[in-house]
């Protein structure tokens, strides 16, 4: 089916399919009751917001080793940082359920909404919020209508940019994910997993629209062609590559554990969903 005749939902019934999934809110009593029984302040999801010095600390470290061998620095460079000196600078921040607990479901949305998956409403409809920056956005636009959560940082449509990229490593997001397929399976909703793959984007074109000549020079228009020639050779070279990268990584995938999205979704559902196992 073409992309023109997909059917997906307004924009009116795109808010009124989320008011239905949290009728209180993203950080609702009722969101809570289920993702952090206990209470907030006891929830292991705390320490996504409230890192001790150890996490901290392992944090830095992995991002100064990455960078280090990134730019082959063996030797030179600063020295990594030490957990004394990230519990020198340590210092805890109040805790804001409402704000943190908002947050995490909104990257968790995120997580299912966007990266090229689909939700599909009951009547086969896509419930598509958009994709990346897309779905962000419409996640910000939608808190911001509530008054209660004006402490937010309204109108930053990058917030949920990445969803839970950075949250992964401090906490155990799988309640989370379980919370909101319940809620779209009430629903009759179903969702659609796509395999994330890496594509090239040539944006030789637009730069070619934008230098454009005005006076045409037939030996400038032979060199031209002879460049697009060669561009276009190294294009097609480096989609191919990325290709057997995708069909390689495609079937490392399947001796990897399940995606947490996906693990939860089979929890809940009874069934893998389509798109699982990457074919």
């Amino acid at each position: 089916m073409e992309n023109s005749e997909i059917l997906r939902l307004t924009d009116d019934e795109l808010i009124a399919f989320f008011d239905q999934i949290f009728p209180h809110g993203f950080a609702g009593e009722d969101v809570l009751s289920e993702i952090a029984p206990e209470g907030w302040q006891s929830s292991p999801l705390l320490a996504c917001f409230h890192p001790s010095p150890e996490q901290i600390f392992k944090e830095h470290l992995q991002i100064h080793r990455n960078i280090k061998k990134l730019i082959h620095d063996k030797d030179q460079g600063r020295p990594e940082p030490t957990l004394e000196e990230i519990r020198a600078e340590w210092k805890d921040t109040p805790v804001n359920i409402t704000d943190e607990v908002t947050d995490l479901v909104g990257r968790c949305l995120w997580d299912i909404f966007s990266c090229n998956h689909e939700v599909v409403a009951a009547d086969g409809r896509l419930v598509d919020i958009g994709s990346f920056r897309g779905a962000s956005a419409f996640l910000d636009d939608y808190l911001s209508r509530e008054l209660e959560n004006i402490t937010l940082r309204e109108g930053d449509y990058m917030r949920f940019y990445m969803g839970t990229s950075w949250l992964q490593v401090r906490g155990d997001l799988k309640i989370v994910y379980a919370m909101i397929f319940k809620r779209l399976k009430l629903l009759n909703a179903d969702w659609v997993y796509h395999f994330p793959e890496i594509y090239f984007v040539d944006l030789r074109p637009l730069k070619k629209d934008i230098e454009s000549p005005t006076v045409y020079s037939p030996s400038k228009a032979w060199e031209t062609s002879q460049e697009e020639e060669h561009h276009q050779a190294e294009v097609e070279k480096m989609q191919a590559e990325l290709n057997e990268i995708n069909v390689r990584s495609r079937k490392e995938a399947i001796d990897q554990p399940m995606p947490s999205t996906v693990l939860e979704y089979c929890n809940v559902y009874g069934r893998n969903p389509r798109g699982w196992p990457p074919g």
